[in-house]
């Protein structure tokens, strides 16, 4: 039988794998955001945007996306919630080989919520710890449409957090507050000696992107499609190698791309611009980091070097001390050799 190109091969499993771009609440599956409505009173069809027991398998634009999110994240409503949905996120990552992955929580909605910081917190510690070969570090971000006034209150959440915080994020609607608004996130972040990564060219333009570069100094970019559509911009960031983060499955399910064959990702690789690969919010989208691996694999017709490729830029590009990365490079290099 001919090996899947939508699949990695056996020997691809095995790599060591380093994923940067996926979101916590995006990684609860429908099995689960339904078992937290029941366990909370509700009949999942009442608060969850699922179809036949799915989440849509395209959405209606970014807004019914965020919609559909939105209601199973609010279904997180305690500690002992939320410390089940990372110890599902951190074994479903270890199950894919992932040594080394940052992923992103807006904790601010859950203390909004009602949920008491330091619960919040030991509960994504002993969550996390379900995996204990999974190395995870957390991106706290800012959903931009709350303005600098959300971005102040989630750095005071983080400077008085016992959690493995390695990044601060931005996300959220792009247009909506410019991104010039939101220079406390740099300040922060090199004070706190924490990376910073800006979703920016998702459903926005490459001017989001020169603006998260420009005026907010990010260390890396979340998705970045757009950088494609500006020469000069393309051209800067290749020569920084200022890190996209590409999630091409979320890209084609938001619709900001007809088809994984017509997505940018080529482009954006041949342009000399350094990518990563993530998933974003696998089970939103019917994919997994192993999946969006092999779709890189099969659109940049990459061999097993350079699927190694791949993932010697995420770990160069991880948020962890420079002794962190190079043994992060030295794991995918004594794969490649054992490989070859």
């Amino acid at each position: 039988m001919a090996p899947d190109p939508h699949r990695l091969s056996t020997r691809g499993h095995a790599l060591p794998k380093i994923e940067l771009h996926v979101h916590l609440e995006g990684a609860i599956t429908p099995a689960l955001a339904a078992c937290l409505a029941r366990r909370h009173g509700h009949e999942p069809d009442e608060v969850l945007m699922l179809e036949d027991g799915a989440y849509p398998a395209r959405y209606d634009g970014f807004d019914h996306f965020l919609r559909t999110f939105l209601a199973t994240s609010a279904q997180v409503r305690t500690p002992e919630d939320l410390a089940e949905v990372a110890a599902g996120f951190a074994t479903g990552q270890a199950e894919q080989g992932i040594v080394h992955t940052e992923v992103t929580f807006t904790a601010a909605t859950h203390i909004e919520a009602g949920m008491e910081p330091h619960a919040m917190w030991a509960a994504l510690r002993d969550g996390f710890a379900a995996a204990p070969d999974v190395e995870v570090g957390l991106i706290v971000d800012v959903v931009r449409d709350g303005g600098p006034a959300a971005a102040a209150h989630t750095v005071r959440l983080v400077e008085q957090a016992d959690a493995p915080i390695v990044g601060l994020g931005l996300s959220g609607s792009e247009g909506s507050v410019p991104e010039g608004e939101f220079t406390l996130l740099r300040t922060a972040a090199d004070r706190l000696g924490l990376g910073l990564t800006v979703h920016a060219g998702e459903t926005g333009d490459a001017g989001n992107v020169r603006a998260a570069v420009d005026e907010l100094g990010a260390d890396r970019i979340g998705h970045g499609i757009a950088t494609i559509d500006d020469e000069e911009l393309t051209r800067r960031l290749a020569t920084a190698q200022i890190p996209l983060e590409v999630c091409p499955s979320s890209n084609v399910a938001l619709r900001l791309t007809p088809t994984l064959d017509t997505h940018p990702l080529p482009r954006l690789h041949g342009a000399g611009l350094t990518v990563v690969i993530g998933s974003d919010d696998p089970p939103f989208f019917a994919t997994t980091f192993s999946d969006e691996l092999a779709h890189a694999q099969r659109l940049l017709a990459l061999d097993d070097d350079g699927l190694a490729d791949l993932q010697v830029a995420a770990a160069r590009a991880a948020f962890v001390p420079a002794a962190r990365r190079e043994q992060l490079v030295a794991a995918v290099e004594q794969w490649r050799r054992r490989s070859a």
